[in-house]
């Protein structure tokens, strides 16, 4: 590694040990498959910058460092259950992620480099603080579940239309009065849940929940 990397390894390491995440450790649990799961931090170099997991669940963490850009293999990573109150830009150096996970914080907005994230199947932000979304949303062609329930969102971009692999959103409990024009696009949807809103449909939006009701699309509104 380069001087700079390892920097940035030991800064991250040291965030670790401040916010007193544990080691790499087997957490048992009956509810999972495999009876638990990994959750923390590897100690070891080698073993952290090969990480494709990362689970943070409920470390009570109030910030990210930047430097969780030197974790470019992760695949997963959960953030559930912290006092996040923003992510750092360079989250969106992690082009490999496939899952995240960051539900139950304190989130009022998403950095722009979260357009980044083209590997993304899912994204999962309910029960935050979000007011709006970036336009770079529309930029995670491969998203199949976007979950924005419980936060402030007053509008959605009308970017979101891009999202034409999407089989899964939800919208309760936001602040919603109508749907963006190009949401029509979104046409393999499975499920769709945007009651405790107060959206006003318009003619467009009525055929285009009719279609998805033929294609047995499961709809909440």
């Amino acid at each position: 590694m380069s001087t700079m990397d390892d920097t940035s390894v030991q800064f991250f390491l040291d965030w670790a040990d401040r916010n007193e995440i544990s080691d790499l450790e087997w957490v048992p649990h009956q509810s999972y498959l495999k009876g638990g799961y990994f959750k923390g931090v590897p100690r070891d170099i080698n073993r952290l910058l090969e990480l494709k997991e990362l689970n943070l669940l409920g470390s009570q963490l109030s910030e990210l460092p930047k430097e969780i850009k030197i974790l470019k293999h992760l695949e997963k990573l959960y953030l559930t259950g912290n006092q996040l109150t923003s992510l750092p830009v360079e989250l969106g150096s992690l082009t490999n992620l496939q899952e995240l996970y960051i539900s139950g914080n304190r989130l009022k907005s998403l950095p722009n480099e979260i357009g980044n994230l083209k590997n993304l199947q899912s994204l999962y932000l309910q029960e935050n603080q979000i007011t709006n979304l970036p336009v770079e949303i529309g930029n995670l062609l491969n998203l199949r579940v976007l979950e924005l329930g419980a936060n402030k969102l007053e509008f959605l971009p009308n970017e979101i239309g891009k999202l034409s692999n999407l089989e899964k959103l939800t919208l309760w409990k936001n602040k919603l009065t109508a749907l963006p024009k190009d949401i029509e696009n979104l046409l393999n949807l499975k499920e769709l849940d945007f009651v405790y809103n107060k959206v006003r449909l318009t003619q467009e939006n009525v055929e285009w929940l009719e279609k998805l009701i033929t294609q047995d699309c499961e709809i909440t509104l």
